[in-house]
C-alpha cells in the first residue's frame, strides 16, 4: 500500500496516509465472540485454549455510579389558577385612545405565539430525524517489543546466560484512532468522540505457525452496551520473530448502512446506503421512468433492469421493501495490513489511515436546547401576563365606577331612584324576602334588568374576595 507524506497526529508527524471511503475489500469472519475491557485501551493478553478467539477480562465497574432515582410518592397539591382576561372592554376606546394600540399588540402577540409553534414543532420534527456530518478518523498502528533475545557475542567475559531468571519474549500489537478537526477550525472540539465509538467490531488475524505458539492466531473484539468507550485496543502475545496482522474494522453505522448486491447498486448506482435512502432512490427511479400503474397508483409496472432485481413485472409498492431484504447486505468491513516488528523496542507503522465516518451535526444541540421550553423565561412571562391581567381588571373597575358617576351627572334624580330600587331588591334577595312571580321569571327580559346585571357583578366580586 502506497500514500502520500501527510501530518499525522500530534507529536507524530510525516505519517502517509490512505483514504477510505464507506466501504473496503470484504473478508470473511469467523464466528467467535470476545468480551472487551474498560479503560483508555482494551487489551488482549494471557493464553487461552488454542482454536478459540481471545477472552478479554472485563474492567471492574465503579459501585459507585449513580443510579436513577425514584419519583416521590407524593404529589404536591397545586392551587388551580383561574384563566386570566387580558381583553380590554370595547367601549373604552373613545376615551382610552391608546387601548387601540393595545388591541394591535394583542394581535400580533397572537401571530407572534402561532409563529413560535410552527417553528418549534418543525425543529421538532428535524430532531427525529438524523442530522449527519461527515468526518475523518484517522487510524495508527504501531507495536512495542519486549525481552527479546540478545546475541551472545554481546555478553560480557563475566556475562552468563541464565535460563531461569530469562523471560519469554514478547509483543505489543497497538491500534489507536482519533477524530481529525474539521478544516479550517480555530478550536479542538472539546469531548471527541472515543475511537471506539466509530466500530462495531474488530477482527485481528496473526498469520503465524499455530503448532509454535499456544495462544490463538484469531482476536475478536464486539461492541457491548453499557460499556465505556476508549481511544485504542492492545494485544500481547509472545514471541520473537516478525508477524504478519491482518486487521478487519467494521464501522458502527447510526442509522444502519447496507451494502447494496451488484444488480440494485448497479440500476441505483449506490455502493452503501440506509435502508430508507434506497427506497426513496427506487421511488425516484420509478417516478423519472414513469412505471407507476396508470389506473391503481398503488402498483409498478417494472422496466427490464428493474424486473431483473425485483423478479416481478407487477408489484404493489409497499411489498417493495419487503422484496429489497434480499439485496441488502451488511457493509465491507475496513481491511489494514500491518507487519509486527521486534527488530527495536518501539516501531510505528509507516503509513495512517483516514476512514469516512458520520458523527452528530453539533448545531442539532442547538436546535434541542432551541425546541426545549427555558423554565426561566416561562416564570417572567406567566409574571407579566399576571400584571398585565391585574391592570385590565383595573381598568375595567374604573369604567364601572365612570359610568355609574356619569349616569348620575346626566340624571341624578332618575339615577338616585333607579339606583335605590336596585339596592332594595338586593336587599330582598340578602333576606329572602324577595317575591317575583314565577311568570316573570321565563321572560327573557327579565334577565336584561341592570339589578341582575348588578347582582352578578356584586356575586362575583365577593367570590374573587374569597
Amino acid at each position: 500500500m502506497s500514500g502520500n507524506p501527510h501530518q499525522g497526529a500530534a507529536g507524530r508527524a510525516g505519517y502517509p496516509y490512505q483514504q477510505y471511503g464507506a466501504a473496503g475489500p470484504s473478508s470473511p469472519a469467523p464466528n467467535t465472540f470476545a468480551q472487551p475491557a474498560g479503560g483508555k485501551y482494551h487489551t488482549s493478553r494471557g493464553a487461552p485454549q488454542p482454536g478459540h478467539g481471545t477472552p478479554v477480562t472485563p474492567a471492574p465497574q465503579s459501585a459507585g455510579g449513580a443510579r436513577p432515582g425514584e419519583a416521590p410518592s407524593g404529589s404536591k397539591s397545586h392551587k388551580r389558577k383561574r384563566p386570566i382576561d387580558k381583553n380590554l372592554p370595547k367601549k373604552i376606546e373613545p376615551y382610552v385612545p391608546e387601548s387601540k394600540l393595545y388591541t394591535e399588540l394583542q394581535e400580533f402577540e397572537k401571530k407572534l405565539d402561532a409563529t413560535i409553534t410552527r417553528k418549534k414543532l418543525d425543529l421538532q420534527d428535524s430532531l427525529s430525524k438524523p442530522i449527519k456530518q461527515k468526518r475523518t478518523l484517522r487510524v495508527f498502528l504501531s507495536n512495542l517489543a519486549a525481552d527479546q533475545y540478545v546475541e551472545v557475542s554481546d555478553l560480557g567475559a563475566g556475562d552468563a546466560f541464565d535460563l531461569e531468571s530469562a523471560r519469554i519474549p514478547s509483543w505489543t500489537l497497538k491500534i489507536e484512532g482519533r477524530l481529525l478537526d474539521q478544516p479550517g477550525s480555530r478550536r479542538p472540539q472539546p469531548n471527541p468522540p472515543k475511537f471506539s465509538s466509530f466500530l462495531k467490531s474488530i477482527h485481528v488475524d496473526l498469520q503465524r505457525d499455530p503448532n509454535l505458539y499456544p495462544e490463538p492466531n484469531l482476536i475478536e473484539w464486539h461492541k457491548q452496551p453499557g460499556l465505556p468507550e476508549c481511544d485504542g485496543f492492545e494485544i500481547k502475545r509472545r514471541g520473537d520473530s516478525e508477524v504478519k496482522a491482518k486487521i478487519l474494522l467494521t464501522i458502527d453505522y447510526t442509522p444502519e448502512k447496507y451494502k447494496l448486491s451488484a444488480e440494485l447498486g448497479k440500476l441505483l448506482d449506490i455502493h452503501t446506503d440506509t435502508q430508507t435512502n434506497v427506497i426513496m432512490a427506487l421511488w425516484q427511479y420509478v417516478k423519472l421512468h414513469k412505471l407507476q400503474d396508470s389506473e391503481d397508483k398503488k402498483f409498478i409496472n417494472c422496466d427490464e433492469p428493474l424486473l431483473r432485481v425485483i423478479g416481478i413485472p407487477r408489484v404493489p409498492f409497499s411489498s417493495i421493501p419487503e422484496l429489497l431484504q434480499r439485496h441488502l447486505f451488511p457493509p465491507d468491513p475496513v481491511v489494514i495490513e500491518y507487519t509486527v516488528k521486534v527488530d527495536k523496542e518501539f516501531n510505528m507503522g509507516q503509513t495512517a489511515y483516514d476512514i469516512e465516518v458520520e458523527v452528530d451535526d453539533p448545531i442539532r444541540e442547538t436546535m434541542r436546547n432551541v425546541a426545549q421550553p427555558d423554565p426561566a423565561l416561562t416564570k417572567e412571562i406567566v409574571e407579566l401576563d399576571e400584571k398585565i391581567g391585574s391592570l385590565v381588571q383595573g381598568i375595567n373597575h374604573c369604567k364601572l365606577k365612570r359610568d355609574f358617576m356619569l349616569a348620575f351627572a346626566k340624571d341624578p334624580v332618575g339615577f338616585i331612584n333607579q339606583w335605590v330600587a336596585s339596592q332594595s331588591r338586593d336587599l330582598e334577595v340578602v333576606l329572602g324576602d324577595m317575591k317575583i312571580d314565577l311568570a316573570e321569571l321565563r321572560k327573557p327580559d327579565f334577565y336584561n334588568d341592570p339589578a341582575v346585571h348588578n347582582a352578578v357583578f356584586h356575586l362575583l366580586r365577593q367570590q374573587d374576595v374569597k
